[in-house]
């Protein structure tokens, strides 16, 4: 059993956060996972990974059985958006696993960093895409930095655009989406509006095109719940192109299959963790949804 005392910086941070940001090598799905398991104590009683903790509180734990993840660099083309001394913005093409897993332990966004790196630094990764989705994601380069950005997430100050392909014409040229997710009771890989959901998700839309029974929509999502657009989506009979996990299956358009979801992380905004200006960065439309939608330029 190790214990850890909580210090200043750390106060109001989530105890699965925390534990990721002290054990770099371990993700936080893996510290929940011990959560789960009642590995974890703050102040010698079991907590819930959302559990936020205070100056002085003691952390105790017990790794599982599981090797220590070694994140090992490996060579890949990376689109750049952006680098600077204490981010990386990186234009994250579809069917890439961002970080490694006991489930894929390596190929991923991830490895790709540290060979970028270079051993110059090492990437901190501060939010997340879905395999299959493309677009924007930022890694933070230095401690500080993912402090300052993993708590503008917690914060909702984070402004995130997304692109999306669907199923259906969208009558409407924009709306706006209020509707609790939760876990599924029918799969609980699965986030739906159901009965037992209890934490409100807002995401409003635009239409940007329509074609043949299809439509490219802009998603601004103002809460920030797991696969939350995926979700919302599906609920208005709209699911996401390709997102079999979600309704949308595989489509032929123009002879061509399309068999990934169709679901991009188009623009990013933020304050910056050292000049504490706004920036913001853009990601064009991946080949395959340009494919679908040609007359658009965005």
């Amino acid at each position: 059993m190790q214990e850890k005392v909580t210090y200043e910086k750390f106060e109001r941070e989530r105890v699965d956060s925390y534990l990721a940001l002290i054990y770099k090598d371990y993700s936080r799905s893996y510290f929940q996972k011990l959560i789960d398991k009642r590995k974890i104590f703050v102040n010698d009683k079991p907590v819930l990974a959302s559990h936020k903790l205070k100056r002085g509180d003691i952390v105790s734990f017990e790794f599982g059985a599981e090797e220590k993840l070694k994140i090992a660099p490996e060579k890949m083309n990376l689109d750049i958006i952006y680098e600077d001394n204490d981010i990386v913005i990186v234009n994250k093409r579809p069917g890439i696993v961002v970080h490694p897993s006991y489930g894929h332990p390596s190929g991923t966004l991830l490895n790709a960093l540290m060979a970028h790196s270079k051993g110059k630094y090492n990437p901190y990764l501060v939010h997340r895409l879905d395999k299959d989705t493309s677009g924007l994601i930022i890694f933070a380069k230095n401690e500080k930095s993912k402090i300052s950005i993993s708590k503008q997430f917690q914060k909702r100050a984070v402004k995130k655009i997304y692109l999306a392909a669907v199923k259906g014409a969208v009558v409407e040229n924009m709306g706006r989406i209020e509707a609790p997710l939760g876990r599924s009771p029918q799969n609980r890989k699965i986030i739906s509006v159901n009965p037992l959901a209890k934490k409100m998700a807002v995401s409003e839309f635009k239409v940007l095109a329509r074609r043949d029974g299809y439509a490219l929509v802009e998603v601004r999502i103002i809460t920030g719940r797991t696969h939350q657009i995926r979700s919302h989506m599906k609920y208005i009979n709209h699911p996401v192109l390709g997102d079999q996990q979600y309704g949308g299956s595989e489509v032929f358009i123009d002879g061509k299959k399309y068999s990934r979801q169709m679901l991009h992380a188009y623009n990013v905004a933020f304050t910056h963790p050292r000049t504490s200006k706004t920036v913001e960065f853009k990601a064009e439309l991946p080949n395959d949804m340009k494919e679908i939608f040609k007359q658009i330029k965005i």
